[in-house]
């Protein structure tokens, strides 16, 4: 076993004890008694001086698992610790702001504080103490409050709501970071009060003072937008000053990285001190000594977030590896940051910028050098150029499949833009952080750096926006399923490899049999592959789903009475990570809708039919940018292609070949009978006693997903089905559910073995 790395390989053991206590936390809670036992009985081994180098490894590496086992485990306490009982409670609240507050300024305007909550003090003036953190909402804010400010307001904490829907951010482990309560909205007429200075939170208030004098000394010699953008480039954060269409096209190029604080910066701040250091002939060592104090000054000034002192840890330990002149030794360097932030915080491991961040890093390490020696091959490709490619496609192996899962696409122009707009950005950057330090110094010598900076922020900004804008910018492809995942992975892993498996027979025999029996099952699924399949997202007060049948690819909507920007978001996430394109049909449900829902459509539809009200009125978006058929249906059979349609202008029913789905809304249909296959997508009927056991009867559904909601009605609707003996899925309960026909309709919970394609 090839020891070379143990510090990568205790990190990846790290990582396994988390996720083994997150996923089987209440076989834990119930077995502390486990993890000592674990982490004595790995040290025996050690003990056994005649013991086998394998079964040394074997005790470390349980050793290892014990400690991220433990140390989630502690984690988990500390927030069983918190004033979760303080939740949907109403009073009079009083904290401390711990970070700037977030603010948007399109539409309603709003600030959103995250503050340490100290106490609350109830309406008969009974006052308790308080453990844990709150969101603060203040809509119109005539005045922000800075980090140490402690502030109070009356109002209700609600719980904060995940949607347990695949293919998005993971926020539950944030908040749990955290120590996330839930949020508090001030109650009608009532706006946040400040109760003077805490005294806390000193370093992120004397950050956020700097940054605003900085960017008052910036003022004068930049555009208004790019200067936003220039402050987002130095120090993160300010992403909702930045034009929507800018950011976009960030996202379609592959490069939105750089808009926030990361190991990039770091190393980019280090290169060129050190540079400037040979330039004017210091010592290396003090070169390096100066480069690590003034990355740790930049820290600081960031305000210490979470990503900013991962960037640090990250690049400090590489400049380490400099100074011991031991580059050979980077992945035990990378593997030493991971652990000690892993230790640190578990639920790193959960969050999407460090998986971004370890994996790239990780990536370039690996296959940085193999790459450049196979473009250096081409001897008309010029060599920056396929040191560029090298790069930015070693950044992108490890980290496809996070990309896929997270933002659904792939962007195509990763590589030109790493070429040719990355590098002019990154000289934007070293010249707005060497004005940031003249403006205290020489103002008119920083000012003529900004406003070459200005420049250059301009032509990087046409030149992404031109390539975001050319055709298949970012290809839509979906989330990649388990199986295609394995696959891929042991893909990567067999080529990097390969020396090492050629070096003997039964090696290279074991990993190609690997990689063909995943391989064969990848096939065996698509050869197997349903009739037809349903998914159902979780989407608060509204319902959704997504049909493919036969070749058709058709959504439901309902609408709830109350809404939902969340469910909006959650709606077109889905369907990015289903990887869907375009769609032949719509059936949009509006007879709950009582204001208008902020629903829009992120693909192409050619049909939409409407049942319960004007579209215009009630879910005016939709209509934007559509330019296929529009029906407002009632009582009607339609068809479309090989499917038919009945509706009574609530509910539909589609039918095709052997099977059918029946999609109720606020009036079932008056059927006598359904058809034999037919899968019931229901939910709750407001303003109703429930679902009438006559229809249940009637329907017969081989399968159930209910769309259901924290309503009383809707628990009762599903004990009424299971005392029927229906097989049924509440998608409030248990998340995103999914439903597939071969020769009947089956329930597969969230079905991420197979998707179509």
């Amino acid at each position: 076993m090839n020891t070379r790395t143990p510090l990568i390989r205790s990190a990846l053991c790290l990582a396994l004890g988390i996720i083994l206590y997150d996923g089987m936390t209440s076989f834990w809670m119930h077995r502390l008694w486990l993890i000592p036992v674990v982490g004595v009985f790995s040290f025996l081994p050690l003990l056994w001086r005649k013991g086998r180098k394998e079964l040394v490894l074997l005790g470390a590496v349980l050793f290892l698992v014990a400690c991220g086992i433990g140390r989630m485990a502690l984690s988990d306490e500390a927030w069983s610790r918190q004033s979760s009982w303080a939740v949907g409670s109403t009073g009079l609240w009083t904290g401390i702001v711990r970070e700037s507050p977030s603010v948007n300024r399109e539409g309603e305007p709003y600030a959103r504080y995250p503050v340490e909550l100290e106490t609350i003090r109830y309406e008969d003036g009974d006052e308790k103490d308080i453990a844990g953190t709150a969101y603060i909402y203040e809509t119109n804010p005539k005045q922000l409050y800075r980090p140490g400010d402690r502030i109070s307001v009356s109002g209700k904490m609600t719980a904060v709501r995940i949607y347990k829907n695949p293919g998005k951010i993971d926020l539950e482990g944030r908040y749990r970071s955290q120590r996330l309560l839930g949020r508090i909205y001030p109650e009608k007429g009532e706006t946040l009060r400040f109760s003077g200075d805490s005294g806390e939170f000193r370093i992120q208030r004397w950050a956020e003072d700097t940054r605003n004098r900085i960017s008052h000394a910036f003022a004068p010699y930049m555009d208004p937008v790019r200067l936003h953008i220039l402050g987002t480039l130095l120090f993160g954060g300010n992403y909702s000053d930045i034009p929507q269409k800018i950011m976009n096209s960030f996202s379609s190029t592959g490069i939105v990285h750089i808009l926030s604080v990361s190991g990039s910066h770091v190393a980019l701040l280090f290169g060129f001190l050190y540079f400037l250091g040979k330039w004017i002939h210091l010592p290396e060592r003090v070169v390096i000594s100066l480069a690590i104090l003034l990355v740790l000054f930049y820290s600081f000034l960031s305000g210490l977030v979470p990503p900013v002192i991962r960037a640090a840890a990250m690049g400090i330990l590489s400049v380490g590896g400099v100074f011991l002149d031991r580059e050979k030794s980077s992945l035990n360097l990378l593997g030493a940051a991971v652990t000690g932030m892993l230790l640190w915080d578990p639920f790193y491991l959960y969050d999407v910028s460090f998986q971004l961040s370890v994996g790239a890093s990780a990536g370039i390490l690996i296959f940085y050098r193999p790459l450049s020696r196979f473009f250096s091959r081409f001897s008309h490709l010029p060599h920056w150029i396929g040191e560029g490619i090298a790069l930015s496609t070693a950044a992108q192996v490890l980290t496809i499949p996070l990309v896929l899962y997270d933002f659904h696409s792939f962007p195509f122009y990763f590589i030109p833009a790493n070429l040719f707009v990355t590098p002019v950005l990154e000289w934007v950057i070293i010249a707005g952080l060497l004005a940031a330090v003249l403006s205290f110094i020489f103002l008119p010598l920083a000012g003529g750096i900004l406003q070459l900076a200005d420049y250059l922020l301009w032509f990087s900004i046409r030149l992404n926006l031109t390539l975001s804008s050319l055709p298949g910018a970012s290809l839509r492809t979906g989330a990649m399923t388990v199986m295609e995942i394995l696959l891929y992975y042991s893909t990567v892993g067999i080529l990097y490899f390969k020396k090492y498996l050629f070096q003997r027979p039964r090696r290279l025999m074991a990993a190609g049999g690997c990689w063909c029996l995943l391989a064969l099952g990848c096939f065996t699924l698509l050869l197997l592959a349903p009739k037809a399949r349903l998914y159902a997202p979780e989407l608060g007060p509204d319902q959704g789903a997504v049909l493919l049948s036969g070749g058709h690819r058709i959504l439901y909507y309902r609408g709830g009475s109350i809404p939902s920007h969340t469910s909006n978001w959650e709606w077109n996430s889905f369907l990015g990570y289903v990887g869907l394109t375009e769609a032949d049909l719509l059936l949009l449900n509006l007879e709950e809708v009582k204001e208008p829902i902020p629903l829009s459509l992120s693909i192409p539809v050619r049909e939409i039919w409407v049942a319960g009200g004007p579209v215009e009125k009630k879910a005016p978006q939709v209509l934007k940018d559509f330019k296929g058929t529009l029906r407002n249906v009632k009582a009607a059979r339609l068809t479309m292609g090989n499917m038919a349609a009945i509706t009574n202008g609530s509910s539909f029913l589609l039918t095709e070949r052997d099977r059918a789905v029946y999609f109720s809304g606020r009036k079932g249909l008056s059927l006598s009978s359904f058809p034999e296959h037919t899968l019931w997508v229901a939910g709750n009927r407001k303003n109703s006693a429930g679902i009438p056991v006559e229809e249940i009867r009637r329907v017969r559904g081989e399968a159930i997903i209910y769309g259901g909601s924290r309503l009383a009605s809707s628990w009762e609707d599903m004990d009424l089905l299971e005392s029927e003996h229906y097989p049924a899925a509440n998608v409030y309960e248990k998340g995103m559910q999914a439903a597939s026909f071969r020769k009947d309709w089956t329930l597969e919970g969230h079905g991420l073995w197979y998707r179509e394609r």
